[in-house]
């Protein structure tokens, strides 16, 4: 189509294929929650790449700061898991329409957060084992340094974390081919997500009365943030949507938060 400047420009065309709970003879397709979470999730990828207008194609979407590319995704996973969302939304049986109780999304939402400084831990863990494996020091005994395996039982010693012995879980871990030394950006999307849920919507999705507000708060995120893609620095973008730099807090608040 044909920009305001008269330019050419190439819509996005996006498409999220999933491996998701198939339905059966008796049944429609049932999500567990876990599987809604990775829905939207990558969905939050999906309205990245399409909501993305830049003048050049490599910048687009999701070509963006390896340590920033997750923080639209984990925001819209977070629509997943609130309260509010769910019980006025999403969540209907399946066959009689009913919404989700508020009790039980709350309790929900609660789940979540079972064992999650453990989970966090673990993330530091992986995050630290990928920035060893593509360090100065390499990890293999044929070059003089530790095996991968006891770089990775010894990460875990220091995190606090339990390892299991004889075991190399790390061999399958895809994401540490992927993101080449950058893993640690999942973990620090979530900081961002948490602190633009916590600031644009957080307060409002809670209220019948503040749809404006709402809306003030996902136009702001679309026209400062996933507009830009990769062609913007992202604290820049951070500092216009939140009014401020980026705050460590509500990603904690939302650990501890029962």
């Amino acid at each position: 189509r044909e920009d305001d400047i008269g330019s050419d420009r190439q819509l996005p065309i996006v498409a999220l294929v999933c491996n998701l709970s198939p339905s059966s003879s008796s049944s429609n397709a049932l999500l567990s929650h876990s599987e809604v979470e990775t829905l939207y999730h990558e969905f939050g990828h999906g309205v990245h790449s399409l909501l993305s207008r830049c003048s050049f194609q490599h910048l687009s979407g999701t070509r963006a700061a390896m340590d920033f590319v997750e923080t639209p995704s984990h925001f819209f996973e977070t629509f997943a898991r609130d309260p509010s969302f769910l019980s006025r939304i999403l969540a209907r049986h399946y066959m009689t329409g009913e919404p989700m109780s508020e009790l039980r999304a709350q309790h929900l939402k609660q789940s979540h957060n079972d064992f999650r400084s453990v989970e966090v831990q673990t993330q530091i863990v992986h995050s630290r084992f990928d920035q060893a494996l593509f360090g100065e020091n390499p990890c293999s005994p044929a070059l003089g340094g530790s095996s991968t395996t006891d770089v990775f039982e010894r990460l875990h010693g220091e995190a606090g974390v339990p390892f299991a012995v004889g075991t190399h879980w790390h061999s399958r871990f895809g994401h540490l081919v992927s993101y080449g030394a950058g893993y640690y950006g999942y973990l620090y999307a979530q900081v961002f997500a948490a602190d633009i849920w916590s600031s644009c919507m957080s307060a409002n999705i809670n209220s019948t009365s503040s749809s404006s507000s709402l809306r003030e708060g996902g136009t702001k995120i679309w026209k400062e943030m996933l507009i830009h893609g990769g062609g913007k620095d992202p604290k820049k973008m951070l500092k216009v949507v939140l009014g401020r730099d980026p705050s460590v807090e509500p990603f904690f608040e939302g650990i501890s938060e029962r």
